[in-house]
């Protein structure tokens, strides 16, 4: 019976789905055309789509662009776009700098199985899940910047600072380094951004502290791809703050502040990327003075409008980064490839990753297990141009605290739907693979989340 209500949830929500796709394609008509997106758009005068297979993933061009430090490839922008001068400070329309995203799920309904007992739905109206202000774009010749303010309703109602940086392109010569002093997101160019997904992550639910491994995690859904994640239990930053195994870290953290260099000296076939950080999850100054270092290498197969393709890998060097229980410091490495094909209407991509903990406190070894991975695959389909499908799967082999640890398996069904090219209706299907086991763990007690979202970018 409780097999049957498990399938009959499950089954509802693809019909959701299904439901909501037809609905999006019997009108098409209705729907105004397309327009840009904010900022670079408006800076350039183009559609979104010249930068985005779509919204918010890059397509070959984008990615160049991006790399440019927000000059459209093969420019060093003060040439392209004329500026209004200010006394000593150079700007284009104030438009043209500064955008904001929001996000808001109207419906998200939630089957757990927190005991013996069976499964419990609980479903939650209008959540504000996100609100990010940016600014960015470019100062004068191969000097560009950006900075972003996020709130994330989720965990908290606090505005954070995101990514600040300033970039100097072009240094040495076209395309040869461009380098990032900052707040960074040192995973930008890889073949799978992590700041880049192009169906927004879900949020777990955290509970109150308690207990000698911090706040209790109640539910635990897909947030970022298991490859980007943190996949241990029982870790904690140099503050002692808890590191929870699905956050985002190390190469693959959304911000960190160091310096990172990067650039093609040899054509568009190949990319390199070197940097330096204070150290994983200090993002406001260095409490030692060990630094984390990371190298990623990328090569590009084509560029065309219809087919790129690309393999990428990296390796980050932890230096005393992370703390265990009792204190004791230890040094967290990760270790990836990844790759990504987009021909025509299809856009495949996933990574791979290794964590490893070393400098273990002796007899630690015997109750910690110090290696952990992430596989993180998904295949989207441009359906029309309005509509987006897509599959994804992630699977976690978790790692650190024995008695705490659980490996996780998601599968994920999406479907997201461009009203225009910035406004966007999603819908989202999470269903676990793995078995409840009574629902004592988080990594298993979520059997299916179904989510409902809209983005609008401006």
């Amino acid at each position: 019976m409780k097999r049957g209500l498990r399938r009959s949830v499950v089954t509802m929500n693809v019909l959701w789905v299904v439901g909501f796709i037809l609905l999006g394609t019997s009108f098409p008509g209705a729907i105004p055309d397309a327009e840009a997106i904010p900022a670079f758009a408006r800076k350039y005068q183009i559609n979104c789509n010249v930068c985005h297979v779509r919204w918010p993933r890059l397509n070959s061009f984008g990615e160049q662009f991006l790399e440019n430090g927000y000059q459209m490839p093969g420019t060093d922008d003060g040439g392209v776009v004329e500026k209004i001068r200010l006394g000593d400070v150079t700007l284009d329309d104030v438009s043209n700098y500064i955008g904001f995203l929001f996000d808001v799920e109207p419906v998200t309904n939630s089957a757990l199985k927190r005991d013996v007992t069976g499964a419990e739905d609980q479903t939650e109206l209008a959540n504000v899940s996100l609100l990010r202000m940016f600014t960015a774009g470019t100062l004068t010749e191969d000097v560009g910047f950006l900075m972003d303010m996020t709130t994330l309703f989720s965990q908290s109602s606090d505005v954070e600072l995101g990514r600040a940086f300033v970039s100097f392109n072009n240094i040495g010569g076209m395309n040869w380094g461009h380098m990032r002093i900052g707040r960074i997101d040192p995973s930008a160019y890889f073949s799978v951004a992590t700041d880049r997904p192009q169906f927004f992550p879900l949020s777990p639910k955290i509970g109150p502290p308690f207990g000698p491994f911090g706040p209790s995690i109640q539910r635990w859904g897909q947030t970022f791809g298991s490859a980007a994640a943190s996949k241990f239990y029982g870790i904690f930053d140099r503050n002692m703050a808890p590191i929870f195994p699905f956050a985002p870290t190390l190469y693959n953290s959304t911000v960190e502040a160091g310096i990172d260099l990067h650039g093609r000296p040899f054509g568009d076939w190949f990319l390199y990327q070197i940097g330096i950080l204070n150290g994983a999850e200090e993002r406001w100054g260095d409490t030692n003075n060990s630094k984390d270092w990371y190298v990623m290498t990328r090569f590009d197969y084509a560029q065309s409008d219809n087919f790129s393709a690309n393999i990428s890998s990296f390796a980050y060097f932890g230096n005393h980064n992370t703390k265990v229980l009792g204190g004791a410091d230890v040094s967290r490495s990760r270790y990836g490839v990844g790759a990504r094909i987009r021909y025509r209407w299809l856009d495949l991509y996933g990574d791979y990753t290794i964590d490893r903990i070393t400098d273990l406190p002796s007899g630690m070894s015997a109750t910690f297990d110090d290696t952990a991975t992430g596989v993180t695959v998904e295949a989207h389909a441009i359906v029309t141009d309005r509509l987006l499908l897509g599959v994804g799967y992630n699977h976690l082999d978790a790692g650190g605290v024995l008695s705490q640890r659980k490996s996780a398996s998601f599968l994920s069904l999406q479907a997201r739907y461009y009203l225009r090219s910035n406004i966007a209706l999603q819908v989202r299907d999470e269903v676990n693979l793995r078995d409840a086991e009574g629902g004592t763990s988080p990594a298993r007690n979520l059997r299916n989340q179904f989510i409902t979202n809209v983005s609008i970018a401006f």
